[in-house]
């Protein structure tokens, strides 16, 4: 407010309508002039002075009536003014959250000389005066007092301002320190993120180039068990069941046993009984014969034992039999696997099988006193 004061006192004219005292209505309207009251144009003018700012002294030099003549009575004056400081003035030096660091600017007692010229009328509901200052922002760039400016005030060079300033100073160190642990924490997480993410890319990557690499492996090894080359069948076949990997060995004996080539089906029909030390026959009754269901109901499950196997002829030796009929007992066997076939025979009993494409072996079983029964070994 006092500076928009100020920039009204200082920049051209101001005219201010006053109320006329006794005497001054007492005068005829018809005066052509007169002398601007003093006492009125000291009180305009501190009205309009900013705060600090005090008339300490007052001249007012009459001057001649301004030309056309007004039928209101008119005066003009030179207006000199000594206005002093009444308190000290300061500028802003810097914000710090609330605390704001003042700079001194002038000193109490301070004094200006300010000059204008005064134009007034005189009608019916008082003074008008207009007042031209001769030194437009005389009373600028002096600052304020103190408690017009915002915030917690400390002047610089005090002691406050050294206190306060020390304090501000180790909180911004330790608000920097914690900034600084904070992005450091922050570094050290994103880093870890990172180098997690890569060890996790890595490792997906590897699995990836494992996965791909076993899919190549093992269409290589299915490639070669059904390929046209029987050398390279035969070649891959006993390096498969020869090694210890079980997928490549299920692979090696799925590619096999549905082959049609005789001798890899029967390499993997003699690495099969080679690891068997029985194998489960299940029974089957015939349309011919109504009896061979009661037969099989009666029979139980029937096993075959293998006491010795030679992979190089395909000789078995061992045990044959069920717990239901005395004929069909177990008992010892002899037998051989010739290429896909393979004949067991036990007292009484004959057991044939052949290999199918199903990865079965089918047959039949035929005891002296029993009815023909359709036989299995299912080759998991």
């Amino acid at each position: 407010m006092a500076s928009r004061i100020t920039a009204g006192v200082l920049a051209g004219w101001i005219a201010v309508a006053l109320p006329s005292g006794p005497a001054e209505a007492a005068e005829p309207a018809a005066a052509s002039s007169e002398s601007i009251p003093e006492t009125v144009l000291r009180a305009r003018i501190e009205s309009l002075l900013p705060t600090p700012w005090r008339i300490e002294a007052l001249t007012v030099e009459p001057l001649p009536a301004p030309t056309p003549p007004s039928a209101e009575p008119h005066a003009a004056a030179r207006v000199t003014a000594r206005v002093v400081l009444a308190a000290p003035t300061y500028l802003v030096d810097s914000r710090e959250g609330p605390v704001t660091f003042l700079r001194p600017a002038a000193e109490a007692g301070l004094a200006k000389s300010w000059v204008a010229t005064a134009l007034a009328t005189r009608d019916a509901s008082g003074w008008t005066i207009a007042l031209t200052p001769q030194s437009p922002g005389l009373l600028d760039g002096v600052g304020k007092p103190a408690a017009e400016l915002p915030g917690r005030t400390v002047v610089l060079g005090t002691p406050e301002a050294r206190i306060l300033r020390e304090q501000l100073d180790r909180d911004a160190a330790r608000r920097l320190a914690e900034e600084s642990d904070r992005r450091k924490r922050e570094d050290e997480r994103l880093a870890q993120q990172t180098a997690a993410a890569r060890a996790e890319a890595g490792r997906t990557e590897s699995e990836r180039q494992a996965v791909e690499a076993r899919i190549a492996q093992l269409a290589d090894l299915h490639g070669k068990l059904t390929g046209e080359d029987r050398a390279a069948r035969l070649a891959a076949f006993e390096a498969a069941l020869g090694g210890n990997d079980p997928a490549l060995r299920q692979t090696a004996m799925e590619a096999a046993l549905q082959s049609r080539d005789p001798v890899v089906a029967n390499l993997a029909l003699k690495d099969w009984i080679a690891r068997r030390r029985a194998v489960p026959v299940q029974l089957y009754a015939t349309r011919e014969d109504p009896s061979s269901e009661a037969v099989v109901q009666n029979l139980g499950p029937m096993t075959l034992e293998i006491d010795g196997f030679n992979p190089v002829n395909g000789a078995l030796a061992g045990k044959l039999g069920a717990p239901g009929y005395s004929i069909a007992r177990p008992s010892s066997i002899v037998g051989a696997l010739a290429q896909t076939e393979l004949a067991v025979n036990a007292f009484g009993c004959a057991l044939t099988l052949r290999l199918t494409g199903h990865r079965t072996m089918d047959g039949l079983l035929r005891c002296q006193t029993l009815p023909t029964l359709i036989a299995r070994i299912t080759l998991d």
